[in-house]
């Protein structure tokens, strides 16, 4: 759908030095793709500021963003500067619908129209408070009232301002698409000389990755994820497609992954297994082989081990008794921590003589069951990761 619209201009692609805050607002959302939700990627200065794009069983929607900054802390946003509106006019008819549909909000509110269904909201963000006939305007139209005199000049300017036909969108439709306005105003990441940036980031890098990660790794990933937004951020897209949307714009889990240093082929296994916590999982499995000089195909084969276990304790649960496997997993516990590093280093093969060595133990003492080396193995990378999170 992005593809099949032109944007209003590209001069922000060109001249990106200017938006710094941009940056870091693209930055934050491009976090919430490692959840493995709904959010699947982000397009940075497309359209708008950056676009958020969601899928469901209905497909693709959009998420427009304008992120606007002020130096001056304690000044509010006026309905003058948000929407074009004069709130010193007596008479709401000569409001000027240019002004309107060149303001900050109008500009948003076209893209309900260009993209209409795709379009899920379109959101204005900022560094500072909005006014009080701001916060009065947006709660008449959030309450579905619809009565405040600002909204009604909205709704009454809406197809000369922002359709081709002045008669297309009936009053429900037009109240539809204002319905999706929503106004972001002093968010911390987005101010000047604030540390808020730093700790938002980190704690969704911690919260996908690993907890004990250094204040040195903290940075480093930390100026990878700004240097990757900054890249889908610069120079003009020349050929309009797909394709070239996603090359130059688009960020995606891909993207993300390599910030993180975490393979692609892990976490999509781990995220296929039912892993919630698949980023994290792939990152500490990746992590503790690594230093060991574990390749990619040891990851992903610990990584499909630690699937299988956990999907064999969540059947063994309801099979075998709880004291049997209560000491199964104590003793693949044990394992793991005779095993691993003060370092945190972990190699596959100073797992394989305990691994077997276990196994005989539970085939003498009858509590083998179906337990085999790669399940045992899995079990003890699961317990790798719970005792990390």
């Amino acid at each position: 759908m992005l593809e099949n619209k032109s944007p209003r201009e590209q001069s922000g692609r060109d001249s990106f030095s200017r938006y710094r805050a941009q940056v870091r607002s693209a930055a934050v959302a491009t976090l919430s793709i490692l959840e493995g939700l709904d959010i699947d990627r982000v397009y940075c200065d497309l359209h708008d500021d950056f676009v958020i794009r969601k899928k469901d069983s209905n497909g693709f929607t959009y998420i427009f963003y304008q992120v606007k900054t002020k130096g001056k802390q304690n000044h509010n946003w006026t309905v003058n500067e948000l929407f074009g509106l004069k709130s010193t006019l007596r008479d709401q008819s000569k409001q000027c619908s240019k002004a309107i549909k060149d303001s900050f909000i109008g500009k948003l509110l076209l893209h309900t129209v260009v993209f209409d269904q795709y379009c899920n909201s379109v959101v204005f963000q900022s560094n500072i408070h909005n006014s009080d006939e701001v916060i009065d305007l947006l709660e008449d139209i959030e309450s579905g009232a619809f009565a405040h005199k600002f909204t009604r000049v909205l709704i009454d300017r809406f197809n000369e301002c922002f359709s081709e036909d002045p008669k297309k969108y009936t009053l429900e439709e037009i109240k539809e698409r204002l319905s999706k306005l929503k106004l972001c105003p002093d968010v911390s990441y987005l101010k000047e000389n604030d540390s808020s940036f730093d700790l938002v980031v980190k704690e969704k890098i911690y919260q996908f990755s690993e907890i004990e990660l250094e204040r040195a790794e903290f940075r480093e990933i930390l100026l990878r994820l700004l240097d990757l937004v900054e890249r889908k951020s610069s120079g003009i897209i020349k050929t309009w497609s797909a394709e070239s949307i996603e090359t130059f714009a688009g960020i995606s889990i891909d993207d993300l992954l390599s910030v993180l240093s975490i393979s692609r082929e892990a976490y999509l296994a781990l995220l296929d297994g039912g892993d919630p916590n698949a980023i994290k999982s792939a990152s500490m499995i990746q992590r503790s082989l690594r230093n060991s000089g574990a390749d990619i195909s040891a990851v992903m084969y610990c990584s499909r081990c630690k699937i299988d276990w956990d999907l064999w304790f969540r059947n063994a649960r309801h099979i075998i008794p709880e004291l049997d496997l209560l000491f199964i997993s104590e003793r693949i516990g044990s394992i793991l921590w005779t095993a691993v590093t003060p370092q945190g280093m972990l190699s596959v093969s100073s797992l394989r003589q305990p691994v077997k060595d276990f196994l005989s133990e539970l085939d003498t003492k009858d509590l083998k069951f179906d337990l085999n080396d790669d399940l045992v193995l899995g079990g003890i990378f699961s317990a790798l990761v719970k005792g990390k999170s």
